[in-house]
């Protein structure tokens, strides 16, 4: 039997190309990532640097602006107004601030603190005290105020009782008050207004909305004496008229108008007799 010629292939060989080929193609697509990516890499970079040196200069430019502005003539004061304050005089007020037209604006932004001690020290009104800019150049005092809880008379004018128990600096006319608060009058000791007034600031708000006056000439230190806007006068002692007041609507309704309210050891009521509608004030 004949032998048949056997051909030797070698594979290695066979897909030599094949496989050159593929390898090829991978290191193409390889080395365009590699390519792309670093040019992304390098995009980034520029952007970076662009946005960071724009940050710089920006920043550069602003602080040049505020130097060149606190340097020049423009920020110094150039006025100074007072707000929240119609009692005071606004001329005072700038001079107890420290301000001075030469001082920068920027100066006093910051100090509020500083400015509020300043004219809390001379001015028992005020509660607090804050600058803010108007303009260029032109500072903005806002005042805030202690509440006024009445008027003490002092000789032919008045002075603000305030919240905080003290008692306000400047001396009104009866045409600068608000004549809805109660008049505290004779008080010549601190003492009894001290603790008259801690009664009244305990009583209710819609029992106090009533109280026209209140009069420190009493017969004794423990007695107050309230003169109502109905044209009553109610009678009490320190220590009791809180509890008492409570009754004080029944005896209105029962007494009338212009009538004498008698809290102080029992509860009863009586008119007015002419000297004593002098006397309070009652027409």
């Amino acid at each position: 039997m004949a032998k048949k010629n056997v051909t030797k292939i070698d594979p290695r060989k066979e897909l030599s190309p094949y496989l050159n080929h593929v390898s090829n193609q991978k290191k193409k697509k390889k080395n365009t990532k590699v390519s792309t990516s670093l040019s992304k890499l390098h995009l980034q970079r520029r952007k970076s640097l662009s946005k960071n040196l724009g940050i710089i200069l920006g920043f550069s430019i602003i602080a040049i602006l505020c130097f060149g502005y606190y340097i020049s003539p423009l920020a110094n004061i150039n006025s100074v107004q007072v707000t929240g304050a119609p009692d005071l005089s606004a001329k005072e007020v700038v001079e107890s601030s420290g301000m001075e037209v030469r001082d920068k604006v920027f100066d006093y932004l910051f100090k509020n603190k500083k400015l509020t001690n300043n004219l809390t020290a001379k001015y028992p009104e005020v509660k607090s005290a804050a600058v803010s800019v108007k303009g260029l150049n032109n500072l903005v005092i806002q005042i805030h105020e202690y509440e006024t809880i009445g008027y003490i008379k002092d000789g032919t004018k008045y002075r603000k009782i305030l919240s905080n128990g003290k008692i306000g600096s400047q001396a009104l006319l009866w045409d600068n008050i608000n004549q809805d608060k109660p008049i505290f009058i004779g008080y010549n000791q601190r003492v009894s207004l001290k603790s008259d007034l801690k009664l009244f600031n305990s009583l209710d708000a819609e029992f106090r909305d009533q109280v026209k006056l209140l009069s420190g000439s009493t017969r004794r230190k423990t007695q107050i004496i309230l003169v109502m806007k109905d044209g009553n006068v109610v009678i009490g002692n320190v220590a009791t008229l809180k509890n008492k007041i409570k009754y004080y609507n029944a005896i209105k309704a029962k007494a009338g108008k212009n009538a004498l309210i008698d809290l102080e050891i029992g509860a009863f009521s009586r008119p007015l007799s002419t000297s004593e509608k002098k006397a309070y004030g009652i027409s």
